[in-house]
């Protein structure tokens, strides 16, 4: 027997038979030594596995992988049970692993001239204190010049301001934009249909920019911005933010440092680089607003966003139209804007113009100074704090009152700033107010005085009476 044939013969006798070592020299007729150096010379030599459960099932995983290449492993054993497997999910997470293991890819490196091509996305961040805030980038693909901002939402009021404050910050903008598949871009993409968003067209066509979309789950596509995302999500995590505003500044900041520092690839600086971008040239401004369709309930108020906003009481029952832009919005009747409001990012929260109730009162009065204060008081809380320190409680209402007449000469914020410095300054006073307004004092008219004073002193003689009334006796006469 040849050495092959003997190695082969001794591990088949110890894997599949089962028998020792000294057995299997016995019975080969050979030392147990050289029985040893051939076990220990060919432990990589697995065992032959016994057949399982899956096994049958083998045929079935290569042909859906082969079709849908991204399976997952619950989705696969959810599959298998429809075709009676019992074995366990433990079992199919094992078997299936080699076909959901990541393939290499490789790639062509994109080329862009200055001005050709910008990159433009949404990322999205938990801020402590901050909660889920949405970040708006834009990066030119030839400079690698980056801006951007941050904002309470991602909508498409949003999506329309991040351009326009980045078409402001380089004075223009690339002849073509690179998008991901986003509904503000796409509503629909499939491999026979591209359906893109009307109002977008219309505004890519206001700056005459065409719009390239990548294909599904490739971001390699986009790469110069995903690469910028990465690189911004260790500063934000690493910094405390207050507000938004704050967080706009410091991002902002940062942004200037990296567009002032030499990239890795160009081994210049994005701004010495953006004078060479070729950028298109600004037209006038475009509305960044979103329109929605609504209804007013009969209590005269519009929920948008799970808010509710208050329209006159004329209104009430009316189809309106809601124009969402991303600080405020205004609610319209047949064209009509009836009711314009700073715009809540709160939940569930009623904004109300007292105004806007105005002729619901007058035909109530019963209550109308009541309703007054209750309506000023919730407005905003700067009110409410004037209002529960005066003295008593027809003072409060006669404040509420005051306020709710300067509110139809003066705007919500001018009032607002001016009672928080009256709140400031420990005085509740509506003479203050009209002082801080720089409006006149309520006075008494003054009387008419002649030029002449001695002509006030003037006498005269009075007259008979009987001068105006003669006597019938004389009457008769005539």
């Amino acid at each position: 027997m040849d050495e092959e044939s003997l190695i082969q013969r001794v591990l088949h006798l110890r894997q599949v038979e089962k028998l020792s070592g000294r057995q299997i020299a016995k019975l080969l007729r050979i030392g147990g030594r050289k029985v040893s150096r051939i076990l220990k010379g060919n432990d990589s030599a697995k065992p032959i596995p016994p057949k399982t459960v899956i096994d049958d099932y083998y045929h079935l995983m290569v042909h859906w992988f082969k079709e849908y290449p991204n399976l997952r492993a619950k989705q696969i054993f959810e599959r298998l049970k429809e075709y009676g497997y019992q074995g366990g999910y433990g079992s199919v997470v094992k078997y299936s692993l080699e076909f959901r293991q990541t393939k290499s890819k490789a790639y062509h490196p994109l080329v862009f001239l200055p001005g050709e091509e910008a990159q433009v996305d949404w990322f999205f961040v938990n801020l402590p204190g901050l909660g889920k805030m949405a970040g708006f980038l834009y990066v030119l693909a030839y400079s690698r010049y980056a801006w951007g901002m941050f904002y309470p939402k991602h909508s498409f009021e949003f999506f329309l301001a991040g351009h326009v404050a980045c078409f402001k910050n380089i004075d223009g903008l690339a002849h073509r934009h690179r998008y991901d598949n986003l509904k503000s871009v796409i509503i629909k993409h499939t491999p026979e249909e591209i359906k893109y968003n009307g109002q977008f067209l219309d505004f890519a066509r206001h700056y005459n920019f065409s719009i390239h979309v990548c294909n599904p789950y490739s971001g390699n596509e986009k790469g110069r911005v995903e690469r910028i995302i990465k690189d911004i999500r260790p500063f934000l995590y690493a910094e405390k933010f207050t507000d938004l505003k704050d967080l706009n500044c410091k991002f902002h900041a940062w942004l200037d440092n990296r567009n002032n520092t030499i990239h890795r690839s160009t081994k210049k600086k994005p701004n010495e680089l953006l004078i060479e971008e070729r950028l298109k040239g600004l037209p006038h401004s475009y509305p960044t607003s979103r329109v929605i369709m609504g209804a007013a309930s009969k209590t005269a108020l519009v929920e948008f966003e799970t808010n509710k906003y208050s329209v006159p009481s004329s209104c009430a029952g009316k189809m309106v139209e809601i124009a969402a832009y991303p600080a405020y919005i205004e609610i319209y009747v047949s064209e009509d804007c009836v009711a314009n409001h700073n715009r809540c990012f709160d939940k569930n929260k009623m904004i109300q113009n007292p105004l806007h109730a105005e002729k619901l009162l007058e035909r109530s009065p019963h209550f109308k100074m009541q309703r007054i204060l209750q309506l000023i008081r919730n407005m905003d809380h700067v009110f409410a704090y004037f209002i529960d320190n005066q003295e008593n409680e027809d003072d409060e209402i006669e404040a509420a009152y005051q306020l709710f007449s300067l509110m139809k000469n003066h705007s919500r914020a001018m009032l607002v700033s001016a009672v928080r410095e009256l709140n400031t300054l420990k005085c509740f006073k509506i003479k203050a107010l009209n002082s801080l307004l720089n409006l006149p004092e309520a006075q008494d008219p003054k009387p008419l005085w002649p030029r002449n004073i001695k002509l006030l002193n003037l006498k005269y003689e009075e007259r008979n009476l009987n001068d105006y009334n003669p006597n019938k006796e004389d009457l008769g006469a005539t």
